[in-house]
Formats: C-alpha cells, sequence, structure tokens
C-alpha cells in the first residue's frame, strides 16, 4: 500500500501527519505552498478539486477531508488503537472530530482571513471578534470533557490529534486561552508526544526551506 499525504504547514493537515506517526505508516509527505497558492494549481485540483489540504492518496486514490481520512487510517492500522473500540465512543469521536471541522476550524479561518467572509470596509475586526468568541464558547465545551482526563477518551486517539491543532492554530492567533486549564494541560501532553514532536519538526523543516527559496 502507497500512502502519500499532501500537506501544508500551519494547516490542519497536521493532524493526520501526527495520526500517521502514531499509527508507525510508511507514507510520504509531499509539501504544499498555501502562500504560494500551489493548491490551486491544476496539477494539484486533478487530485483535489476542493484546493485544500490534507488529501491523502492511497494508492493512488485521494481521500479528503479529516474526520474521513483519520477514521481510514484508525481503520487501516487497529494495532495502533487510533480510535476507541466500543460502538458508542466511536461515534462520539467522529462526533469531536466533526466538531472540530465544522464547528472550529471555519471559525479559526474568519480569524485568519477575515476578508474572505466579508468584504465590507472596516469588517475586518468585527468579524475576528464575533470569530474568537465563537472558539472560545466551543473551547470551554472542550475544557470540560477533558477536565481531570488525561486524553479524551480512555487512551489517546486521533481525536487528541485533532484538538491538539485546534489548541495550537488558536495560540498562534493570539487568542486568550487561559480560561481553559484542562485544554491547556492536554496540549502540554500533546507537545511531549513522539509522533507530535516528529511532526513539529518536519514542520519547521519545510518552513525553512520555503524561507530559502523565498
Amino acid at each position: 500500500m502507497k500512502l502519500k499525504l499532501y500537506y501544508a504547514p500551519i494547516a490542519c493537515s497536521l493532524v493526520p501527519l501526527i495520526t500517521l506517526n502514531e499509527a508507525g505508516a510508511d507514507f510520504e509527505v509531499q509539501p504544499i505552498s498555501l502562500k504560494n497558492g500551489q493548491q490551486r494549481t491544476p496539477e494539484y485540483l486533478r487530485i483535489n478539486p476542493k484546493g485544500k489540504v490534507p488529501t491523502l492518496t492511497i494508492d493512488g486514490e485521494p481521500l479528503t477531508e479529516n474526520p474521513a481520512i483519520l477514521t481510514w487510517i484508525a481503520q487501516a492500522y487497529p494495532q495502533a488503537k487510533l480510535l476507541p473500540a466500543g460502538p458508542k465512543d466511536a461515534i462520539r469521536a467522529l462526533s469531536l472530530m466533526a466538531f472540530c471541522a465544522s464547528g472550529i476550524h471555519p471559525h479559526l479561518g474568519r480569524i485568519n482571513a477575515p476578508a474572505r467572509f466579508c468584504d465590507t470596509p472596516g469588517s475586518e475586526d468585527s468579524v475576528r471578534k464575533l470569530a474568537a468568541a465563537e472558539v472560545h464558547k466551543a473551547f470551554k465545551i472542550l475544557d470540560g470533557m477533558l477536565a481531570g482526563r488525561e486524553w479524551v477518551f480512555e487512551h489517546w486517539t486521533a481525536v487528541d490529534a485533532y484538538l491538539f491543532w485546534v489548541w495550537r492554530r488558536a495560540g498562534q492567533f493570539k487568542l486568550e486561552l487561559s480560561a481553559f486549564p484542562g485544554f491547556a494541560a492536554h496540549a502540554e501532553r500533546m507537545q511531549k508526544r513522539a509522533s507530535v514532536q516528529r511532526a513539529l519538526e518536519y514542520e519547521r523543516e519545510v518552513l525553512a526551506q520555503a524561507e530559502k527559496a523565498a
């Protein structure tokens, strides 16, 4: 089986990169420069017409959207226990991945690039403020779930990788996150995992190479 992950640094493609590392998978990573618009090139659009990352190709067949990609990885590498085994918790895991993808990520996108969501002159600060409020609402829910727990479920799962990414992205926007100690502690534990350290080291390498090429 040949796996290739189309990945952009900083973006949510960090989530499957961490998860593939956790799985012990043999895979190739193809960096995509969002800054240079590589996701909109004809070559990439033939792979993923949505023009987004991540994309995971499995023997050349593309799979998109993090909840689907993470579910596939978990099913392909059952020994890694990347999702809960019980049917009830497995559905809860899918719900949480969907929450990250549709309930949090879009608001992070509004903070990052408000003009893409509202082109009214002078609206940027308002768009960011409203989006930040929604992120805080979501983080309050997740902080409550993580209170007194090491991971979301009884053991580490791909959901933890997704939560790490949304926390990290919010921190990169300098949002005030001191009200979420459980979530903060979770992020600290994630930073210590070998899979995360390996993924972040790769991110640094890609960013350094891009800077040299600029």
